[in-house]
C-alpha cells in the first residue's frame, strides 16, 4: 500500500517538473526572437553607440580621458607628498617638544643649583662692543668717551665692563652718564664722585666702594668684626641698580687697623686693566 502510493507521488512530481521545463523553454525562445527582431531598433542602436564610444572614443574624448587620468595621478602624488610632509612635521614637532621638555628640566636644575651654591644667574643682556676714543691723561681714572651712542641702542645708566685677560671674566669699569648720537661718556668706578655697593665674595659682607681718582678703591662700612683680609675679592652686591650682582670689582690689598670706630676700611685694587684699557663692553638688559 505504501509502495503504491509512493510510486504515484513520484510520477506526479516528474509530470510537474516536465511542465515547468517546457514553460521556461518557451519563455527563453520568445526572448531570443525578441532580441533578433528588435536588434536594429533605435534604442538598441543608442545603447550600442554609447558602448562603442565608451570602448573606442574619438581623439578629443580620448585626450580628455587621458588628461583626467593624468590629473588624477598628480592629485594622488600630491596627496602622498602632503601626507609625507605632515609626518615629517609631526616628527619635527615631537623633537622640538622633547627639546623644550629637556630645556625646562635643565633650567630647573640650573635654578636649583644656583640657589644651592648662591650663584648669580645670568640675566638676558645684549653686549655692545665699543672702542675708547677719548681718554684725558690728567683724568685717567675719572671718565672716557666711547665710539657708540644712541644709534647703537645706548642710553644713560647702562653698565660698562671689560674683559680681564688674567682671570678670564668680565669686570666692572663704570656706567654711561651722557649719551650722544654716535658717542657716549662713561664715568669710571675709580672716579671720586662714584660709589658702588659691593660685598666680600663668599662672605656675605655688604660694604661700599668709593673711587678717589686712582687705580684703587676705598672699601668703607666694613663691620669691625668682619673677617676681611688682603686677597679677598670684591664683587658687586645685590644693592647695585646698575651692575648685575656678582660682577668682579677688585681685590683687597690693605685693611685698616683702626679700633676706635664701629667700622673698618679697606683698600682694593681694581680688576680692569687700568693702563691698557682701549675697549669696553656695554651690557644692555633685555626683557625676560
Amino acid at each position: 500500500m505504501f509502495i503504491l502510493r509512493g510510486s504515484g507521488f513520484y510520477k506526479m512530481y516528474r509530470h510537474q517538473k516536465s511542465k515547468y521545463g517546457n514553460i521556461i523553454f518557451v519563455v527563453l525562445l520568445l526572448l531570443g526572437f525578441s532580441f533578433i527582431i528588435f536588434r536594429f531598433t533605435y534604442p538598441l542602436k543608442l545603447v550600442k553607440t554609447l558602448i562603442y564610444y565608451s570602448v573606442y572614443p574619438n581623439i578629443n574624448t580620448a585626450d580628455y580621458i587621458f588628461c583626467s587620468v593624468g590629473d588624477f595621478a598628480d592629485n594622488i602624488k600630491s596627496t602622498i607628498y602632503v601626507r609625507q610632509e605632515n609626518i615629517a612635521y609631526k616628527q619635527k614637532n615631537q623633537e622640538l617638544t622633547d627639546k623644550l621638555r629637556n630645556y625646562d628640566a635643565i633650567f630647573k636644575e640650573y635654578d636649583d643649583l644656583s640657589k644651592f651654591l648662591k650663584f648669580n644667574k645670568i640675566k638676558n643682556t645684549v653686549s655692545v662692543f665699543a672702542r675708547i676714543s677719548v681718554r684725558e691723561p690728567n683724568e685717567w681714572y675719572q671718565w672716557f668717551i666711547i665710539d657708540k651712542g644712541e644709534k647703537d641702542g645706548l642710553y644713560n645708566e647702562l653698565p660698562v665692563v671689560m674683559f680681564n685677560k688674567k682671570n678670564g671674566t668680565l669686570c666692572s669699569v663704570g656706567k654711561i652718564v651722557e649719551t650722544y648720537k654716535t658717542s657716549s661718556k662713561v664715568v669710571m668706578i675709580t672716579n671720586s664722585i662714584y660709589t658702588l655697593p659691593v660685598e666680600i665674595k663668599n662672605k656675605d659682607i655688604i660694604c661700599l666702594a668709593e673711587g678717589f681718582n686712582s687705580d684703587l678703591l676705598r672699601i668703607k662700612y666694613i663691620p669691625y668684626g668682619a673677617d676681611v683680609k688682603p686677597g679677598d675679592e670684591i664683587v658687586v652686591s645685590a644693592l647695585s641698580a646698575v651692575f648685575q650682582k656678582g660682577i668682579p670689582v677688585g681685590i683687597v690689598v690693605n685693611v685698616s687697623e683702626d679700633e676706635s670706630t664701629d667700622f673698618k676700611t679697606a683698600t682694593a685694587e681694581v680688576f680692569f686693566e687700568k693702563d691698557t684699557i682701549c675697549q669696553a663692553i656695554i651690557l644692555i638688559p633685555q626683557a625676560e
